[in-house]
This record gives C-alpha cells, sequence and structure tokens, in this order.
C-alpha cells in the first residue's frame, strides 16, 4: 500500500532513498565501479562495492558495511573473510573505504549512479588505537567542497581517564592522527568517573554528533584546529523513574537522525505498568542558540493505540505490537520509519496514519555480536540517505525504480546474492548453535561425572570396609555372642559377606545403571548391618565387660536387673536411631536424584528468524523456560545429549 500520487512519490525518491546498509560484493567476472541501484521508498536501494576496493582484493568479505553517511558520501567498512565488515563486535578487523562523487548513469540506465571509492589508511603505530566499535566512527565532508575534503573521526572516552581520544583521518593526509581533548562537563557526573560507548555518529551542521542514546550527544568539528568537546543532554517525555523499563535494545525504541536541516530525537517510550497502547512515539528538535547554548523542543508525537486504530494501519494486516523505529524521513520530520515482523512501513505521527508500506519480506542481514547471537532489525540496517545534490540537481536526474520496471539484472543478481549470503548465514549460525549447545552440555555433564567417579569410589570403599571390618571383628567378639545363636549369626554375616562380595565387582566394573545401584543398595545395607552388628557386640560387651576369651557360654546375669534392661532400652534407640538415620538418608537421596541433577542459567541466541531471546533453566534434565518469544521451541534431554527443534 502505498498513498500519494506517482509524480510525489518519484519527487521525494530524487531527493532521499532508504539504503540498505549492507552492500553487496561485484562478481569477479564483471569488475564495476561503485555502483548504487535506486529504488522508490520504502523499498531499498542497494549498494555495490567492487572487490578490488576491499581490504583483501584477493579474499574479499561478502557484507561490507555502511558505518556512517553523509549528504556528500558513505564510509564502508570491509574485512578480509572470514570477517567481514557487517561487525557490530568491539574491535572489529578490517579498513574503511570512502565512497564519493556519484553521478547518474544516464538514460540507458536510469535508476543506477556510479562513484569512486578511495582507501582509507591503516591505523599504524602504537600511538594510534585501533577501532573500538563501528558504532563510535562518523563521517563528515567540509562545508562548501562538494565532499572532497571530508574526514573521519572516533572518539574513545574511557572511564578513568583524564582526556578524551579523538582519532582523526582526514583527505590529503597520509595518516590518522590522534588528538586528546579535554573532556565535556555531565550533570550529575564526576568528571573523571564516567565512560562513555556510542550508539550512532551524525553528521550535521558541519560537526559529527557522537550518540549514546542513554545519556546525550557529545558534538565537536574534526577539521577544527583545536577541536571542543561540547556535551548535549537527551530530553525526556517520561520521567526515567516512571518510564516502562523494556526489555528491547534501547536502539529498538530511540534513534538520532537529521530531518528537514534539524537534528532530531526519536523516542518510543511509556509510562510503567501503563497499558500498551499509550505507547508513545515523540519526535523532538534540537535547538542551537549562541554561545553553544542548545534544548529540545518537542516536534510531534501520537500514541500508538491512534494508529493502530486508524484504517491505513488495518490495511496492512500488521498485529498491534510495539515496532522497532528504522529512522526518520530526511525532508519530513512528521514521517517516521518502522519494522515490525521484517515490514518497514511509514508513518505520519501529526495524521497518524500509514503513508508507505510494502507487503512483502525485507532481505535484511543482521548483525552478529558477542559472536553469538543476532540482532532485531532497527535502523543499523538501513540509512534513510539524503542524496548527494549531483543525483537530483542538473540537467540529467536519476529516476526512481518502480515495481513495474523490467530489465535490471544488476539489482536481481544482487537480490539472489544477498538470498545466497542469508542462506550461508543461516547455516554457520545452526553450526554455531549445535556446538554450542553440545559443549555446554558436555560442560555440564563434565563435573557429574566426576561426582559419579567420587561417588564410586565411597561405595567401593565402604564395601571393602564392611567385608574387612567385619570379618576382623567377628572372631574377635566370638565369646560375648550367645552360644544358642552363633549358628544363626554366622550364616547372617555370610550372606551379608557374599552379597558384598557380588556388589563390589558391580561398582569396580558396572558400565549400566542397574549394576551401579546395585552397588550403591548394598553398600549402605551392608554398612547398616555391619553397624548394627558393631552395637550389638557393643552391647553384650556391656553386660560382662570382664568376660574371658575362654568359651562361649551365656555371660552370667548381671547384679542389678534394672541395670541390664536399662542397658538394652539404650542400645536399642542407638540402634534405631542409626538405622532411621542411614534410611532417610537413603531416601532422600533417591528423591533429590530424580527431581534435580543439577541447576544451571542457559542462554541460547536468537535464531535466524527469531527477534527474541529463549532463556532457560537446565534442571534436572530438562530446560525450563524463563521467557520464550519465539515461535516454536521444542527442547528435550536424551541419554545421548541435548536436542533442539
Amino acid at each position: 500500500m502505498e498513498e500519494g500520487s506517482s509524480s510525489a512519490a518519484e519527487e521525494l525518491a530524487r531527493g532521499w532513498v532508504i539504503l540498505d546498509r549492507v552492500a553487496c560484493v561485484d562478481d569477479e567476472e564483471d569488475p564495476r565501479e561503485v555502483a548504487l541501484n535506486v529504488a522508490e521508498p520504502p523499498r531499498l536501494s542497494t549498494l555495490t562495492v567492487p572487490a578490488k576496493f576491499h581490504a583483501l582484493p584477493s579474499n574479499p568479505d561478502e557484507l561490507p558495511y555502511v558505518a556512517a553517511a553523509d549528504p556528500f558520501g558513505l564510509l564502508v567498512h570491509t574485512a578480509a573473510s572470514p570477517s567481514c565488515g557487517l561487525n557490530l563486535d568491539d574491535d572489529p578487523p578490517g579498513s574503511f573505504a570512502v565512497l564519493r562523487e556519484f553521478l547518474p548513469v544516464g538514460a540507458s540506465n536510469p535508476h543506477e549512479a556510479t562513484g569512486i571509492a578511495e582507501r582509507v589508511p591503516e591505523r599504524v603505530g602504537g600511538s594510534v588505537p585501533h577501532i573500538s566499535n563501528l558504532k563510535n566512527v562518523g563521517f563528515l565532508t567540509s562545508p562548501g567542497t562538494g565532499g572532497k575534503d571530508y574526514a573521519i573521526a572516533e572518539l574513545q572516552i574511557e572511564a578513568g581517564a583524564e582526556l578524551a581520544k579523538l582519532i582523526v583521518f582526514r583527505s590529503g593526509t597520509p595518516a590518522w592522527a590522534v588528538s586528546r581533548l579535554i573532556r565535556p562537563d555531565m550533570p550529575g557526573r564526576s568528571n573523571l568517573h564516567w565512560g562513555w560507548h556510542n550508539d550512532d555518529v551524525i553528521s550535521f551542521d558541519g560537526n559529527l554528533w557522537f550518540v549514546n542514546l542513554w545519556r546525550g550527544l557529545i558534538s565537536c568539528n574534526p577539521f577544527s584546529d583545536h577541536p571542543v568537546l561540547q556535551f548535549h543532554q537527551l530530553p525526556e517525555h517520561i520521567p526515567i523513574e516512571d518510564q516502562n523499563k523494556s526489555q528491547r535494545d534501547i536502539e529498538a525504541d530511540r534513534c538520532v537522525r537529521v530531518s528537514k536541516e534539524r537534528l532530531r530525537y526519536v523516542e518510543i517510550t511509556r509510562v510503567h505498568n501503563a497499558p500498551v497502547e499509550s505507547t508513545t512515539v515523540v519526535v523532538w528538535v534540537l535547538i542551537c542558540g549562541p554561545r553553544s547554548m542548545s534544548y529540545w523542543k518537542t516536534n510531534c508525537m501520537a500514541f500508538l493505540g491512534d494508529i493502530w486504530e486508524n484504517e491505513t494501519y488495518k490495511a496492512t494486516g500488521l498485529p498491534n505490537q510495539v515496532p522497532i523505529l528504522a529512522g526518520i524521513h530526511p525532508s519530513n520530520p512528521d514521517l517516521v520509519y518502522f519494522f515490525l515482523e521484517h515490514h518497514l512501513f511509514g508513518v505520519n505521527l501529526y495524521k497518524k496514519m500509514v503513508i508507505h508500506f510494502v507487503d512483502e519480506h525485507y532481505q535484511l542481514l543482521q548483525p552478529i555480536v558477542r559472536s553469538r547471537s543476532l540482532q532485531p532489525l532497527s535502523w543499523h540496517q538501513v540509512q534513510l540517505w539524503k542524496l548527494p545534490p549531483s543525483l537530483h540537481a542538473g540537467s540529467i536526474e536519476l529516476s526512481a525504480q518502480h515495481a513495474s520496471d523490467l530489465g535490471n539484472l544488476h539489482l536481481k543478481a544482487a537480490q539472489l546474492r544477498r538470498q545466497e549470503h542469508a542462506l550461508k548465514r543461516r547455516e554457520k549460525m545452526i553450526e554455531m548453535r549445535e556446538e554450542s549447545v553440545q559443549g555446554l552440555h558436555k560442560s555440564l555433564l563434565a563435573p557429574e561425572e566426576k561426582k559419579d567417579d567420587s561417588r564410586w569410589d565411597k561405595v567401593q570403599i565402604v564395601i571393602l570396609a564392611v567385608l574387612i571390618s567385619g570379618l576382623s571383628l567377628l572372631f574377635p567378639f566370638l565369646p560375648w555372642l550367645p552360644y544358642e545363636y552363633l549358628s544363626t549369626i554366622v550364616i547372617a554375616f555370610s550372606i551379608v559377606v557374599g552379597c558384598c562380595c557380588i556388589a563390589l565387582p558391580c561398582a569396580l566394573f558396572g558400565s549400566n545403571k542397574w549394576q551401579t545401584c546395585c552397588g550403591e543398595s548394598v553398600a549402605r545395607v551392608g554398612f547398616m548391618l555391619f553397624s548394627l552388628f558393631v552395637l550389638y557386640c557393643l552391647y553384650r560387651m556391656a553386660l560382662d565387660p570382664t568376660l574371658e576369651m575362654t568359651g562361649h557360654s551365656a555371660p552370667p546375669a548381671p547384679a542389678d536387673p534394672g541395670f541390664a534392661w536399662k542397658l538394652m532400652r539404650t542400645y536399642e534407640a542407638l540402634a534405631v536411631v542409626v538405622t532411621s538415620g542411614q534410611v532417610i538418608s537413603w531416601v532422600l537421596k533417591a528423591i533429590l536424584t530424580n527431581s534435580m541433577s543439577w541447576k544451571t542459567e542457559l542462554l541460547l541466541w536468537k535464531d535466524i528468524d527469531d527477534q527474541e531471546v529463549f532463556r532457560g533453566t537446565y534442571f534436572g534434565g530438562w530446560f525450563l523456560d524463563h521467557k520464550v518469544s519465539i515461535s516454536v521451541v521444542k527442547v528435550a534431554s536424551f541419554d545421548t545429549g541435548v536436542e533442539i527443534y
């Protein structure tokens, strides 16, 4: 669904595009120059970077990434395979290339433009830090130079460091330079006790704006001989203590972009415990005054509930869910773009209606961070880019490609390559997941196996103790045993010894569950009977401690019958306590073994088609989910391992 006339859409397309930030790599058989294939918004425009401009042309990565944009050019990050430019981890390997001087191809291919690429020198020398993160790097062209004079800058502010580092490369210079600058003042924080990480870097008004979506913006002019860092705090539509604590990444709910020659801050927010329909989309505009004074002013806002009730939103068929920010129209600050279920759509917040929507899934590639999890779609995947003046001014204008256009073989080839890359990434993620789960399962089993080994060592010791100690005590205690029951006692003792002789090999060499259980059970029963036998012998000795070891006749009764009665009751109580303690210990052990083997936290990263994290607990051999937001999850435990569907 797309509203507005075709001519109006073409007019908008001449000034801006929605650019896929993951570029394509040209085939070696067809090594073209840098190519920009323009599609009418909200469809995606694509960028193609030849392999010869990559960090290692003989082995280029397949996912070059547009790290930063300026109205006069693009900054692309590339890496040598198997690394890739699409890498939002810290310390990414690779290098940069600047794409600029875009010009239309002409009437033969009106929806394509070409440009030139310049390799940026590597950072060499111990005095120049390596790239900390692509989100810390910005690209800015000098006003009035038509994009020929540009600067690439990265801001690094470490907690506890006295000075901030601004690492800059300027066109026309051979190497990177490092400037150490005074930290800007931040309200409510000690000047040396805060660090700074960037979520994005924006070029605007001759400055680079380093964006921290939790705190604010730091601006500076990298072309200045003495740059100064200035802090601009972000506004709060709802006080932070009253805001709903979203479980999503901050990039899903906030972004900073340039629209209609002003810096805009877009936020999705709602009050804690308020209904989801009250979620508000707010657009702020930064007003800059004299002497570096600035403040934020509300530009427009809308409730998601009002947007969901609009007929234009119902016509899309999208669910009533909180979307993810994709950006803001470069020329119309009322028009904000969102992602939802891999669809990209634009909403006019003032009219609370959907303006742009294409009923097709976007083939966007999601970055992998921390080498494990896929990040959800956000403005990290697309760039709402205001085209250079050379592409929409002059006698030859670049026209947008419509859905009915035919013959664009390069775009079709790029889409096929993108699908191929997506399949490769899916296979890689599946392999990583299987390896990780198998490794985790082994690591979980290793402590249990050690415990089992230790337990069976104890079982063997107990059985040997029963055999050796029992035989050692039987013969010395014979004089105190009643002669009339001696044969019965010896037979019972022989039965216990025979059972222990059977159980000992089971404990030593048993490999299945029944053999090990047999060894442990006989050890417990044997030890319990051995304990009772020792108590009985001690009882008999207490009746007549002076008996000489000359026969087996019953000892004479003690002089005091009350003493014998008390002695018998005392040893009976000891026997009951010992027997009960061992039986209770045995029962509790069996219950706990069946109910909980071990417990550990498990985090499974996002699947290639899923947007949320499945977090569960490995409990007694089963996964108990704490949070399941993916469509189908089935996890089972078997003797051979863990299987996930």
